[in-house]
């Protein structure tokens, strides 16, 4: 897909420098929340018990997936913050030489770059830093959704299926 419209590409560049990805995240749970578990709910091509623990699993999935989102993500963007600073060398021919500001900062680019003011290059080190711990995020999520995940998703459906089957029993027994 090619986006033409220049109102559209100036929209998602403002989420993208305004909206970090924990907060993207958190978002992205918060709608799956507001509209998932609804649907779940009301299949009517499944039977009662079935609705119901379906209904817990989503809301399991959905908390236990942002949760441990949004706290990967930001942890991840906290530790470019303190391993990717950089110095900035200008140079005679007006090139500015950017590299780790030490030996702790393993993520900090390291390069040469033409006519790049000090202050453009401020603003691109943000967005490294956003776009590095993004990254890191993602992989530490490979073996976080094994180790937290899904032992978070299991117990919350239990404890969810137990609250709702309870609760979703009790109408028919009023009737009765």
């Amino acid at each position: 897909m090619i986006i033409r419209s220049q109102k559209t590409k100036q929209y998602v560049n403002w989420i993208g420098e305004h909206i970090s990805s924990p907060e993207q995240r958190l978002l992205l749970g918060a709608t799956a929340l507001a509209t998932q578990p609804f649907i779940d709910y009301n299949n009517k091509n499944v039977d009662e018990n079935t609705r119901m623990i379906s209904v817990a699993r989503t809301l399991s999935k959905i908390i236990a997936g942002t949760v441990v989102g949004v706290a990967v993500r930001a942890g991840c963007i906290r530790l470019m913050k303190n391993y990717a600073n950089t110095k900035i060398t200008k140079l005679a021919d007006g090139c500015i030489k950017v590299e780790p500001k030490s030996k702790k900062d393993i993520f900090a680019p390291s390069y040469e770059q033409l006519n790049l003011t000090e202050e453009k290059y401020l603003k691109q080190e943000k967005g490294h830093r956003s776009t590095m711990g993004t990254v890191l995020a993602t992989i530490a999520m490979v073996f976080t959704n094994f180790l937290v995940d899904a032992p978070l998703t299991r117990f919350l459906t239990g404890k969810f299926s137990k609250f709702i089957t309870k609760h979703a029993q009790q109408p028919e027994e009023v009737k009765k």
